[in-house]
């Protein structure tokens, strides 16, 4: 065959795919629990300390070019899932690579055994359904300050973040507006902020002298000019300045797609900023359709209409009419946000709706997280998390638990939760075994993913220091109930506010029995001569 290097048949390819699998699998299988034991990755840099690990899609992102290239692609195989999975989540990666792994050796053994490998997929994939259907049965909402907090604590393993996090989302709710930040201090520290801002500062920092706070300054009672034009001649803008001098007007929030240097330097020329005020900001958003999007929300709090490029607007002869308005405007460097003072609760409550059913029907990741930032601008509240410590390392792999864990926490307000500890996983094994098995397929997929389910727990427990013996407390117990792994004793895992986010659990269950059964049906193994360089999943 034409630019192959060779083809391996079964049984080596099963063999073969099965160990790199379980590389993988077994390398993750230490971080599952409250109780996680870290993985130390060598860096290239001799002089640097070794990576600690304790993220299941971090450490599969780790692992590249195995020395035997068939156990690379069963690697692989699972790597690229756990990645699917880590970017979209954040989490979940350590359940369904244990979930993955025990499919894929039992259905192995399976195959082994007669089983026919097309029907035992599709047989894994019918049982899926059920397993999900269980799983959604244990759902329950998430609220409070208290609630909130436990599950961030089940997730970060951090108790002075997870009780930060937990008042914050407390108070600013799923769509809430949560910038995470460097502290300067070594605690961490939290603010709210009123109003709703966007990520663009002023476009000189000489602009924001002369105000309370340095490289901060606030505008109240301002008027409010949107547009994404490229605003270039003083000619556009000199006429717009004194027409509103003239009209009595202290201050001016100018945003615009470019400033040119000439409009720059004639803004901090003025003399008298203490009468009239002009703050200028490019307009918020990377793509013309998010330029839009961001002008239309602002348009709506500040009662402003906003010109546009493509529709052919300038500011020659512009009325003042299209200007808006705000109570209070703040700008910083990279910043910038308005306190509406327009009593506009119906229009705002249309543009809420309009934005949620878009949401609604979104289908695209990047989509869907752009339109709930929209609506957390106009529905949420707005807070500030500072992360400080005296090792800048230690400080950035806070924040990015940090944000982990927010991410977390709004799918656990959106989606809600389920008894953690895998305690969710165990459960559903009563609706599996109630379904009646007429062929060996069917029995050997229901007794493959009885057992899948039962990994999670056993490893949690295993990881913790507790033996089988540990596990078996569960029999006989309610649904919902788990081993502490901090106690070791069996307990109502809801009660003692041991939770799982319910998304983060489906997509794992579901991610890793479908991807392991299609695994199961690979039959060859074909390897190219000069195959691409990629660390991409």
């Amino acid at each position: 065959m034409s630019g192959a290097e060779r083809l391996v048949f079964q049984p080596d390819a099963s063999l073969r795919l099965q160990r790199g699998i379980n590389l993988i699998a077994d390398a993750i299988r230490p971080t599952l629990g409250p109780i996680p034991r870290s993985i130390a990755f060598d860096l290239t840099d001799a002089e640097k300390p070794p990576e600690l690990l304790d993220k299941g899609g971090l450490i599969a992102r780790r692992i590249t070019d195995l020395p035997d290239r068939d156990e690379d692609m069963g690697a692989m195989l699972l790597r690229g899932m756990l990645w699917q999975l880590y970017d979209e989540l954040g989490d979940g990666t350590a359940t369904a690579a244990l979930l993955f792994q025990s499919i894929v050796n039992d259905g192995l053994r399976a195959i082994v055994a007669g089983a026919d490998a097309i029907r035992l997929r599709g047989e894994l994939n019918r049982q899926l359904e059920l397993a999900l259907s269980g799983l959604r049965q244990q759902k329950t909402a998430i609220e409070g300050r208290d609630e909130l907090a436990q599950l961030a604590y089940c997730i970060c393993h951090d108790r002075e973040l997870a009780e930060r996090l937990g008042e914050i989302f407390a108070f600013i709710g799923e769509y809430g507006q949560l910038d995470v930040r460097r502290g300067h201090r070594r605690e961490i520290a939290h603010d709210y902020m009123r109003g709703m801002y966007w990520q663009r500062g002023a476009v000189s920092r000489a602009m924001l002298r002369g105000g309370k706070e340095a490289d901060r300054m606030v505008m109240n009672d301002s008027a409010i000019l949107l547009s994404d034009l490229d605003i270039e001649s003083l000619d556009e803008v000199a006429p717009l300045f004194a027409a509103l001098m003239g009209a009595g007007a202290k201050n001016l929030l100018l945003v615009g797609g470019k400033f040119s240097e000439p409009v720059i330097n004639f803004i901090l020329a003025n003399k008298k900023p203490e009468q009239f005020r002009v703050v200028a900001v490019k307009t918020p958003g990377e793509t013309p359709q998010h330029q839009h999007a961001h002008l239309t929300d602002m348009a709506v709090i500040t009662g402003a209409t906003p010109l546009y490029k493509a529709a052919g607007d300038t500011l020659r002869g512009m009325k003042t009419a299209r200007l808006g308005s705000a109570r209070q405007v703040w700008v910083e460097r990279n910043l910038f946000g308005l306190v509406s003072d327009r009593d506009n609760q119906g229009e705002l409550t249309e543009h809420l709706a309009d934005l949620l059913e878009q949401l609604e029907y979104a289908r695209d990741k990047d989509s869907e997280a752009f339109l709930r930032t929209r609506v957390g601008k106009i529905l949420g509240g707005v807070a500030i998390l500072r992360i400080g410590d005296g090792v800048p390392a230690r400080m950035d792999a806070r924040i990015a638990l940090a944000k982990e864990t927010a991410k977390s926490l709004r799918q656990a307000l959106r989606d809600g939760v389920v008894p953690g500890g895998g305690a969710a996983l165990w459960a559903i094994r009563d609706a599996l075994r109630d379904q009646s098995a007429d062929d060996s397929e069917s029995r050997a997929a229901r007794r493959i993913l009885l057992e899948a389910l039962e990994a999670p727990l056993r490893t949690i427990c295993h990881n913790a220091g507790f033996d089988g013996a540990t596990v078996a407390k569960l029999d006989g117990e309610p649904p919902g109930t788990g081993i502490d792994a901090r106690s070791g004793e069996a307990v109502d895992m809801l009660s003692a506010g041991i939770v799982d986010v319910a998304s983060v659990v489906e997509a794992s269950l579901h991610k890793a029995v479908s991807s392991a059964a299609l695994a199961l049906t690979i039959d060859v193994l074909l390897h190219h001569a000069t195959p691409p360089s990629s660390y991409n999943p």
